[in-house]
């Protein structure tokens, strides 16, 4: 089949159309593509709406999976079309309560996201051995548990359409504590880096308001541990180091100088 025109690009993929019903996401690096093929196979397993998928096929010498084309439009295009404060906060509403559906319940899986976060962490250049060491022992100090996190939830892996809202893009799925999902998220909300796509029109109020609104929201309908959500954002910083540069790598390097000074 001949691959038709460019849909989505992120970090890892680049999605393109693929016949009239599917679309591919081919991958950067191999692997990614059989990782985030079991993720979606067990998110489909918990019965959250997402694309189905259908294979794993090769293009190019890339690595893609092949899977069900959802007609939409991202929560993110949605935002930056909003006209005023009341339709910046009905978008947070939505993903509080798209994040608030996949904490509902516990899952039968084994947990992986402090494992895959001491990792990362570890992984790191750009920490002192002691620095390192202290991000890992306030880790050590946080329970598992065995809730479903995206742990990359943003408006841009939101797509809403006529039947509601679908999760996409599950290559960072874990298996963990809900509080640290929603560090993940909280982290990448606040930033003053700029996500892909974003204009002006979503300046760095309003990405604070939708950030408050979509807490307050998910409070409503899912408990807090205010402790525990302050006790993930250390290690959250800390194994985010080894996916930024620039600008942004020097904001998450203040921040974990910041939150270590409280520890």
């Amino acid at each position: 089949m001949t691959i038709g025109e460019l849909v989505g690009r992120g970090r890892t993929a680049d999605v393109y159309a693929w016949g009239r019903h599917e679309v591919v996401k081919l991958f950067h690096v191999r692997h990614h593509a059989e990782e985030e093929a079991r993720n979606i196979e067990a998110v489909m397993a918990l019965g959250v709406r997402t694309p189905k998928m259908s294979r794993i096929i090769e293009h190019e010498d890339r690595a893609g999976i092949v899977m069900e084309r959802v007609n939409g439009h991202t929560l993110l295009q949605q935002l930056m079309q909003a006209s005023s404060a009341e339709e910046v906060l009905f978008c947070a509403r939505i993903m509080a309560q798209v994040h608030a559906g996949l904490h509902q319940a516990e899952t039968a899986h084994q947990p992986n996201l402090k494992q895959q976060l001491a990792g990362r962490i570890r992984y790191t250049p750009h920490l002192s051995e002691q620095q390192n060491q202290a991000v890992i022992d306030q880790l050590d100090t946080l329970e598992d548990a065995r809730y479903l996190c995206h742990y990359d939830l943003h408006p841009d892996n939101i797509l809403i359409t006529t039947d509601g809202p679908v999760v996409i893009d599950w290559a960072n799925a874990l298996i963990g504590d809900r509080h640290a999902d929603l560090a993940r998220t909280s982290m990448l909300l606040t930033s003053h880096a700029e996500p892909p796509g974003v204009t002006e029109s979503v300046n760095r109020q309003a990405r604070l308001l939708f950030h408050q609104t979509y807490l307050d929201e998910y409070r409503k309908l899912c408990p807090i541990d205010e402790e525990l959500l302050i006790g993930w954002r250390l290690p959250t910083l800390g194994a985010r180091l080894v996916e930024v540069e620039g600008n942004e790598l020097d904001e998450m390097l203040r921040l974990v100088s910041e939150r270590l000074l409280k520890v």
